[in-house]
């Protein structure tokens, strides 16, 4: 009998893993199930691998011949839902009918906001940011249960989220928006929520990046990010949302390619028994799946051995699941070296068993493949999400300062608006698709509000010279860390330093325009022009937020958004 058919019989999907419905003998099920894989079946259980495009084929030799036990989904493998729901199934059908025959999980990196994998026929959600600035838990609790509905009817049976980071570095270069803000208290308090919403809708949360890589100035997609922090500072911020999450019940943690000195000052958390096992497991407590994020990322690949050589080491600190998400070569190469590693002794036996038994238990109690049916909530019909996504995105938009009473703009007023030349991507996001930079969406839908909108990208702004409007907008993407866009910034506050009316800058009848200063990503941007007289927030560039803050400008609805972080 394959894991799967046990698994239907056992739990009713999207009720969590509360302990009072965990079965009866499932740790006699789950050794029985060991004692019958043989090293090769067990190495491949604590892989997770990407593949490139939407050909479950290109998918088959690393389930058939590396016996993987998941795979994660970029926007390279995604499409519309029931198009996903398809490869999935195909997925889950080869896994069963391969190897051990146990089913996959499936996981991706739906946060909400910028990074979405799942985009075409389902409504996106705010990110992180962004639902802090709108509501409490419940919006959060209920925003997340909407986005799990949505990866189980594509067949995804594991989020990787909630982010568990701190972000009170302006600096930071991935993390930013996509952390509930700079309060260690308030991103526990939403992180449990939205873990709670994921468990609600039947799938996996996945808590990242442990221990945190919110103070962070450096990329770990990119470099090795180093933090001198102390180690009360630590508990006090880094630590604490994932020590109370975990206290509620939190069933996986991602791991940060980040080195901690007051914790382990040779080895980055991914790599060190001292984090995963001395901190994590036997100080905090956490008893679930531990995760790596990619190995492929340069924070590993290039300081330390390797993506091959990283995974076994990775896997000798403690983590249970080895994420390797591009290169085919060193996912093979990295599961020949955890199966030689095992049979020279080098990695007991009783280690890997240990962390085949944790995935096991996670694929029983959640029921894994545990695909959300067609019949139960047809893919179309996403009215409910789509009414819950434009509310939250409204009431996410944060006016934070509005001296002369701009907002709203007057009915058919005449609109500069101007936009960086490129958008502003990080690491974690996926190549643009069309429609998602910030300039040409909230320009359209401005004009469907009954605006005259003029649009330039900063490269192309005649400033000073022949302004004839209104108002001026100017969007910001993280300007604070891009050079271009500061220097954009500092001209038209050059210009609205010379200006008579403070916040505006002269058009070329000497007439006195209004600037209105967006930022599209960090709260941060305002640093470059405190003397701007209206700044609005809206922690996202996608179609939705531009549409959510051109109602607010039209004064369709009113900005109740709050910043969720400091700013000086």
């Amino acid at each position: 009998m394959t894991v799967s058919s046990d698994l239907r019989t056992m739990k009713e999907p999207g009720t969590g893993t509360d302990s009072s419905k965990v079965p009866a003998g499932l740790d006699a099920k789950v050794e029985a199930r060991l004692r019958g894989m043989s090293l090769e079946d067990k190495v491949g259980q604590v892989f997770m691998f990407g593949f490139p495009g939407k050909d479950p084929e290109n998918a088959r030799p690393l389930i058939e011949d590396l016996r993987a036990g998941g795979i994660i989904y970029f926007a390279r493998n995604t499409g519309p839902v029931g198009e996903v729901a398809a490869l999935s199934a195909t997925l889950q059908e080869i896994a069963l009918r391969s190897g051990p025959g146990i089913p996959l999980f499936i996981s991706a990196d739906q946060e909400g906001g910028i990074v979405c994998r799942l985009t075409e026929g389902f409504p996106v959600m705010p990110g992180h940011m962004a639902l802090a600035a709108a509501g409490g838990p419940g919006l959060v609790e209920k925003v997340a249960e909407a986005i799990g509905t949505g990866l189980r009817a594509a067949g995804i049976n594991m989020n990787l989220a909630p982010v568990l980071d701190v972000n009170d570095n302006p600096d930071n270069p991935v993390i930013g928006i996509r952390s509930f803000g700079s309060s260690p208290e308030r991103v526990a308090e939403l992180g449990a929520a939205y873990a709670r919403g994921l468990r609600e809708s039947g799938v996996i949360p996945v808590g990242k990046h442990f221990p945190g890589h919110g103070n962070t100035s450096v990329d770990s997609h990119l470099n090795l990010p180093v933090l001198p922090h102390s180690w009360d500072r630590l508990e006090r911020v880094e630590l604490f949302p994932f020590r109370r999450v975990i206290s509620g019940g939190l069933e996986c943690i991602m791991s940060a390619h980040v080195l901690f000195e007051a914790l382990d000052p040779d080895r980055p958390a991914t790599l060190s028994p001292k984090v995963l096992v001395g901190l994590l497991r036997e100080k905090i407590g956490f008893s679930g799946l531990i995760m790596t994020d990619c190995l492929e990322m340069d924070a590993i690949s290039e300081y330390y051995s390797g993506t091959v050589r990283g995974a076994v080491e990775a896997f000798k600190a403690g983590a249970d699941v080895l994420l390797i998400s591009h290169t085919f070569e060193m996912q093979k190469e990295a599961y020949m070296a955890l199966c030689s590693a095992v049979r020279s002794g080098e990695v007991p036996q009783s280690r890997l068993d240990e962390s085949v038994s944790r995935i096991l238990k996670l694929k029983y109690l959640f029921s894994i493949p545990n695909p959300l049916e067609p019949e139960a909530f047809p893919l179309n019909n996403w009215d409910e999400y789509r009414n819950l996504s434009a509310q939250a995105h409204r009431d996410s938009i944060t006016v934070v300062k509005d001296e002369r009473g701009v907002v709203p703009l007057k009915p058919g007023a005449r609109i500069l608006l101007v936009t960086p030349d490129g958008a502003q991507r990080l690491q974690m996001e996926d190549p643009a698709r069309p429609g998602t930079t910030a300039g040409t969406p909230l320009g359209n839908a401005l004009r469907s509000k009954g605006f005259v909108v003029r649009e330039r990208t900063y490269s192309t702004c005649e400033i000073p010279g022949a302004v004839d409007e209104h108002y001026m907008i100017v969007v910001t993407e993280g300007a604070t860390r891009n050079p271009a866009q500061a220097a954009f910034v500092g001209r038209v506050r050059g210009l609205s330093l010379q200006s008579p009316a403070p916040g505006t800058v002269s058009g070329s009848r000497g007439q006195a325009i209004s600037v209105i200063l967006v930022a599209a990503r960090e709260p941060y941007d305002i640093s470059l022009f405190p003397e701007v007289g209206t700044y609005i927030c809206t922690y996202g560039s996608r179609p939705e937020s531009m549409e959510a803050l051109s109602q607010i400008l039209a004064g369709k609805c009113v900005a109740r958004g709050k910043l969720p972080v400091e700013l000086e």
